[in-house]
């Protein structure tokens, strides 16, 4: 542990004014920070690939605040969130190839001469992954 005084001094509180000065140094968060705002801009398709890994290499070389305000100057305050998928369609695609291959499943038994039933083996577990999978909400009555 180290007893120096210089390593235990408050943290002075500086005026509102003066933490938005466009000439203060720029801590290693808020470049993270701004890095963050980057790529969810990017994200919702407002930075191409080339403008983003340009922006986001000159967020970590600024020194400050302005060189960090310039990046984002000309895009929204607050990126607004992609539109989620829809939850009730979000297992049906899991669904949809299950009921032809287990017809195409059966007809192969069947044309091969309709002995032991083994595709039940595949419909029975294939089945029963996909209503574990689906959760709940599948077998709930309504």
């Amino acid at each position: 542990m180290c007893h120096s005084r210089h390593h235990h001094r408050r943290a002075i509180e500086r005026p509102a004014e003066a933490r938005h000065d466009p000439t203060l140094r720029a801590s290693d968060g808020e470049r993270e920070s701004v890095v963050t705002q980057l790529r969810e801009h990017g994200a919702a398709g407002r930075l191409d690939i080339d403008e983003l890994e340009q922006r986001v290499g000159a967020a970590y070389a600024a020194r400050t605040h302005g060189e960090l305000e310039a990046l984002l100057s000309d895009l929204p305050a607050k990126p607004r969130p992609r539109p989620a998928a829809p939850r009730r369609h979000r297992h049906h695609h899991e669904w949809r190839g299950f009921l032809p291959i287990a017809i195409l499943l059966v007809a192969i038994w069947a044309l091969s001469g309709a002995g032991y039933f083994w595709p039940a083996w595949v419909i029975v577990w294939w089945g029963f992954a996909l209503v574990m999978k689906s959760g709940p909400r599948l077998l709930r009555l309504r």
